[in-house]
């Protein structure tokens, strides 16, 4: 049975795109399109993740250079009566699946496996949840992934929640956002940018599970003589150069690249987590690189591109990271807290006995659900 029939905006739409033989972003002329834009709602059709009656919507967003693009998100509400004054809404941010057009939620089964148990435990909490694929990452959104972009993390997610609402009219205009990993880092972009893009809406805090921060500190150091990187920042600068050559931000990445790296950062645009694994496994950031990134123009688009921001947050933000990871280090967000500390920023901070992948399952969801009760009171 699918639940949930309040569609019409998205099915019409559909059927228009349909009826016209044109792909569905090109049915509507563009320079009618807005942020937030429902252009279709429609049932997953299959289970997602142990999963049923999820649905699938696509919406207008945007993107590198503040172009409005389509893109994707998953939602799924509870089966049970909505509360008064609507269901309340978490948006959760994905981890890194990839670069690539395929690598979202409906396209990656290890990003889907892991995904879903948190899915149902928010569901089972008594929120709706909306799991947007950020940009470049479902077959209707243009490639490659801006990955770890900031600012259109968060304009995909908030531009997320209002699409949902649309498509489905018990949610709740109240809403909040929690994440792990890149998601984390998505998640405290779109904390700090949610009141002032869609004032709206009813934003009410950031929940944060080990989020990639600070990051650039220690890529803007790569160099050409350079053979190693420690960790996850190795594995990651690569992805960011494919991720800033695809926002088509200047100054041109490219120049700082040499025939391999070139060669080798077009292979990761297309490609998901297993992929990407593979070929930054055989390669040192170094040989990639014909000139040194802390150049002042290429420094200043980077930390405009993929930096966290420190101060301007009206609401409540938590902080969960597992002292034993080995992918994004704690002292990471020891660090981040430290500048919200500077900045006179409050928040929570919390720091588990877990790693990475286990952060969620000991201890982390636990503290995001209590967050969420407070500041969000499913109802």
């Amino acid at each position: 049975m699918v639940r949930h029939a309040r569609v019409i905006v998205g099915i019409v739409t559909l059927v228009a795109a349909l009826c016209s033989g044109l792909p569905l972003a090109t049915a509507q002329a563009e320079e009618t399109w807005h942020p937030g834009q429902l252009l279709a709602a429609t049932p997953l059709g299959r289970e997602w993740a142990g999963l049923d009656d999820v649905q699938r919507i696509e919406y207008i967003t945007t993107g590198p250079g503040g172009k409005l693009v389509p893109t994707a998100a998953l939602v799924r509400i509870p089966d049970t009566p909505a509360p008064d004054g609507g269901r309340r809404v978490v948006a959760w941010d994905h981890g890194t699946s990839g670069l690539g057009q395929e690598c979202g939620l409906t396209g990656s089964k290890q990003l889907e496996e892991h995904t879903g148990p948190t899915v149902k435990r928010l569901n089972d909490a008594g929120y709706a949840v909306v799991a947007p694929d950020y940009i470049g990452l479902s077959p209707n959104s243009p490639g490659p992934h801006p990955y770890l972009q900031t600012s259109t993390e968060a304009t995909a997610t908030i531009d997320a929640v209002r699409a949902a609402r649309s498509a489905f009219t018990e949610l709740s205009p109240s809403w909040a956002v929690a994440g792990w990993s890149q998601g984390g880092h998505a998640a405290l972009g779109t904390g700090r940018f949610a009141p002032e893009y869609a004032p709206e809406l009813d934003f009410r805090g950031t929940a944060a599970l080990a989020p990639v921060t600070n990051l650039e500190s220690i890529f803007l150091r790569s160099r050409p003589d350079q053979t190693e990187m420690p960790g996850y920042v190795g594995r990651a600068a690569p992805l960011v150069l494919a991720g800033m050559t695809g926002a088509q931000l200047g100054p041109e990445v490219r120049d700082f690249l040499t025939p391999q790296g070139r060669q080798f950062i077009a292979g990761l645009s297309t490609g998901c987590n297993a992929q990407a694994r593979t070929m930054l496994s055989s390669v040192e950031i170094g040989a990639l690189l014909t000139r040194p990134l802390n150049d002042p123009e290429f420094a200043a688009v980077t930390r405009d591109y993929m930096s966290v921001p420190v101060d301007g947050y009206q609401d409540p933000i938590l902080i969960v990271h597992g002292n034993y990871d080995t992918v994004v280090p704690l002292p990471l967000s020891l660090a981040l807290v430290g500048q919200f500390v500077l900045s006179g920023t409050q928040h929570q901070a919390r720091w588990l006995n877990a790693g990475h992948e286990d952060l969620e399952s000991q201890g982390g969801m636990d503290l995001t659900l209590a967050f969420l009760e407070k500041e969000l009171p499913a109802g």
